[in-house]
């Protein structure tokens, strides 16, 4: 029983997550690329270490070794039998910014679907496939709003639309509090949230 489906992690110019289920290199690749999917521009990607833990069987003593070095050296290959499953459970692809951009023009063009270009790193994949005549049935999680994205949406030459909601945004009362450094800022956070909810179900 279960939903068969495969995974494939897409991911923009800073790519050591397709490094690494590509070719076992779980390395830093010099500096962090400045891209149009900016949320993506990582070289620590913290989800890599439950993956690895999962695929070795949970063996917390192998990946605590792997990561230790990895944050002492910035550079580890993965053992091959760990690579092995890795590439078995994922597929990845790695997506420049024309390929950002391409994929937002295209899907305006075809759906009349705005893109923002975090979205768009995951449809690049899913237009690559169809071009390739691969048409299995897709689903990419689209994590935000294009509105929010501009600079992005010009580069590729379309014209944001800034939905109510985020417009209304601009009309709303601004409040904040200011803190010291000797406050707990912990206990202040949780107090304005149970004091917000409260309100909001009443």
């Amino acid at each position: 029983m279960g939903l068969p489906v495969q995974l494939v992690a897409v991911v923009n110019n800073n790519d050591i997550i397709h490094r690494t289920i590509q070719h076992g290199d779980f390395s830093f690749s010099g500096t962090v690329k400045s891209t149009l999917a900016s949320a993506m521009d990582i070289q620590e990607p913290y989800n890599m270490e439950r993956i690895l833990w999962l695929l070795s069987d949970c063996d917390g003593s192998l990946i605590k070794t792997l990561m230790e070095q990895f944050y002492t050296s910035k550079n580890l290959t993965l053992p091959e039998e760990l690579h092995r499953k890795l590439s078995e459970a994922l597929s990845s692809c790695s997506a420049s910014d024309e390929d950002i951009v391409q994929a937002m023009r295209r899907c305006w063009e075809d759906n009349r679907y705005l893109l923002c270009p975090h979205s768009a790193v995951a449809v690049h994949y899913h237009y690559k496939q169809l071009d390739c005549h691969l048409s299995k049935p897709r689903c990419c999680l689209a994590p935000a709003s294009a509105a929010k994205f501009p600079d992005a949406m010009l580069r590729a030459k379309l014209v944001p639309e800034v939905p109510p909601e985020i417009r209304a945004l601009n009309a709303m009362e601004t409040r904040s509090t200011t803190l010291r450094r000797e406050d707990d800022w912990a206990r202040t956070l949780r107090d304005r949230i149970e004091a917000m909810a409260k309100r909001r179900h009443t």
